[in-house]
Parts: structure tokens; sequence; C-alpha cells
């Protein structure tokens, strides 16, 4: 799997609004596009995906057609928010048996051991081997320059 983030200077918002601190969080690791700010974003498909269905419930596992459902969207657009937050390594999937449908088995996404901070941490350390990587790339670069 690709890891995936992006990094920018990060300042927390100082506001009481969830809505506000989500919305800056998520613009500057690169979820959101930006295209849509206030209450435009907060109506918009991938805004309520982590909003409505991983913040509210992190520990329960939905299907594909259970969040395009819950989301009133395409399965192709779900599936393109879910694959920003997996390469993210924010998400882990897992098989959901669906008993009334014939106990079909159905791939399931929740947040990382349905937890935030864990997820958060899982991210972190990507981040910490990836910037690892690149000082190593660095060190040789110099190494061959002779400097």
């Amino acid at each position: 799997m690709t890891f995936e983030i992006m990094m920018r200077s990060h300042t927390p918002v100082a506001s009481d609004s969830l809505e506000e601190t989500l919305e800056n969080f998520l613009l500057d690791i690169g979820y959101l596009s930006g295209r849509k700010r206030g209450e435009e974003l907060y109506q918009s498909i991938p805004f309520r995906m982590w909003s409505d269905c991983f913040l509210k419930a992190p520990e329960k596992s939905r299907t594909v057609d259970e969040l395009a459902a819950l989301l009133d969207a395409s399965k192709p657009s779900v599936y393109r928010h879910l694959n920003k937050l997996k390469n993210m390594d924010l998400l882990e999937s897992m098989d959901i048996v669906e008993e009334d449908n014939g106990e079909v088995t159905k791939k399931g996404y929740r947040l990382r051991q349905g937890d935030l901070l864990t997820a958060w941490h899982v991210t972190e350390a990507n981040i910490e081997s990836t910037l690892k990587r690149y000082r190593e790339t660095i060190h040789r670069i110099v190494e061959m320059t002779g400097e």
C-alpha cells in the first residue's frame, strides 16, 4: 500500500467549533481539496464521511454500500474518499458477514482499531519512517557529491 499525506505548516484552530477544527485539519493533511468552505464543505461527501461515519462511530466498521447509502453518494465517490484515508493509513479494513443476505462477506472500513488517536499514531509513525528514508537519501547524495 502507498502511504501518502500532505504535510504543511499547521496551526491548530482556536475555535470551539468541531466543524471548523476538522475543516482546518482535513485541509492541511490533504484529505479535503479546499475548493469548498464553511457550510458547503460541511455538507460534502468527504467531510461527512469523516465526521458522520468515522468520527461519530470510530469503532463501527461500514461497508461501501452502507457508506454510499448514509452519504447519498455513488460507490465510486465513496471509494475515492476511502482510498485517500487508506493511503494516510487512518483506516483499516475487515471482513463483515451480512447474515441477512445468506452470509455474504463484504469488506468493511473503520478508523484503525476503532480509535482516532491510535489511527493518528500509526500515521505519525509512517511520517517519521518516511522522513528517515528521505534523510538517508540526502546523506547518500551528500556522500556522492563529496561534501
